[in-house]
């Protein structure tokens, strides 16, 4: 069981940073492992987040900082920066929850189905990193309320396992001229309380005892994400990850017709 939990914990702490489906890796990887629904799959991948949500708390510290700051400080003059995060936030939970309720109610998905449907999506999420965008030019003050929105939409999709969440909300951020490095952090802050929403409702839909397999995942997740964090930041503002997703997609999609087929 420790050597299933280690796999999917290493799984979210490389996949979550980059513009590759962590939830779509883990999912997979459970509902393959256990045999289990898709829904109990989504569950656990949801959960994992909180492995990685500190991750980001670490190595964004100091924004983290400033935002919290400016909260207590300005609380009727917030920056553009928190009025994004909380107009995101909100979509995200806007269009995502109906589409975990959804996912729910799908417990007769598992096994080849589940892993079909998944790689599905990794195949648009591989289409959507193939389109690269030119660099933008707009910066951390030029942050405007409609970029929270798409943003949030985005993040609110990616709940599906095989859209990464990553990859479309900076795919959407380069899209309105925010520049790459802009697009990056601010996709990455976001994820902040989105992390902390989907390990509650995980917790809420499954319960919040901590087992063996949930906690050596979660550490295994926080240690792989903080050692990769910054390097894979770096990466994925320079490589193009779609070829990659898109083998993948495919390869899950071939391997669940096959076994479809020999059944």
């Amino acid at each position: 069981m420790n050597s299933s939990a280690v796999l999917l914990g290493l799984l979210q702490g490389l996949f979550e940073w980059l513009p590759v489906s962590s939830e779509g890796a883990v999912t997979a990887a459970f509902t393959f492992l256990n045999g289990s629904p898709l829904s109990e799959g989504v569950s656990f991948a949801l959960w994992l987040h909180i492995g990685t949500v500190p991750c980001v708390l670490v190595v964004f510290r100091s924004e983290i900082f400033e935002i919290l700051k400016g909260i207590v400080t300005q609380p009727t003059k917030p920056s553009p920066l928190i009025l994004y995060l909380v107009i995101s936030t909100l979509v995200s939970g806007l269009v995502g929850l109906p589409l975990i309720l959804t996912l729910s109610e799908a417990s007769e998905l598992a096994g080849n189905t589940a892993m079909g449907l998944i790689g599905a999506l990794l195949l648009i999420t591989g289409a959507v990193q193939l389109r690269r965008r030119s660099p933008g030019v707009r910066g951390p003050d030029d942050i405007r309320l409609v970029d929270g929105l798409l943003a949030g939409i985005a993040q609110g999709f990616a709940v599906l396992p095989g859209l990464s969440r990553s990859g479309l909300t900076v795919a959407v951020l380069l899209g309105r001229g925010l520049d790459r490095r802009e697009a990056l952090v601010l996709s990455f802050l976001m994820s902040v309380p989105a992390g902390i929403g989907a390990t509650l409702y995980a917790g809420l839909d499954t319960g919040f005892g901590i087992t063996s397999e949930k906690a050596v995942a979660a550490l295994v997740a926080f240690v792989v994400g903080l050692v990769t964090i910054k390097a894979l930041t770096e990466l994925a503002g320079k490589v193009n990850f779609g070829v990659f997703v898109l083998i993948a997609g495919a390869a899950m999609l071939i391997g669940a017709l096959w076994q479809v087929s020999a059944a």
